[in-house]
């Protein structure tokens, strides 16, 4: 995304929706990166890519649960 990382960009998003869940999927992050937006933006989980089909498909379930 031009202009703004991702887990910036959910940090923003959860400070002002709160109640979202979030989950990101990135090629680029480090461990201090996923800590950090699962700390502060509240996200569910960090998928590497590529990612596990299965493992995405079961973490939107998740999410979606929750409403």
């Amino acid at each position: 995304m031009p202009g703004i990382k991702g887990d910036e960009f959910l940090i923003i998003v959860h400070k002002k929706y709160p109640g979202i869940q979030s989950i990101l999927i990135t090629g680029h992050a480090d461990e201090k990166a996923v800590e950090r937006v699962k700390k502060e933006a509240g996200t569910y989980t960090v998928l590497s890519k590529p990612w596990n089909p299965n493992e995405l498909f079961e973490a939107v379930q998740f999410c979606c649960s929750k409403y």
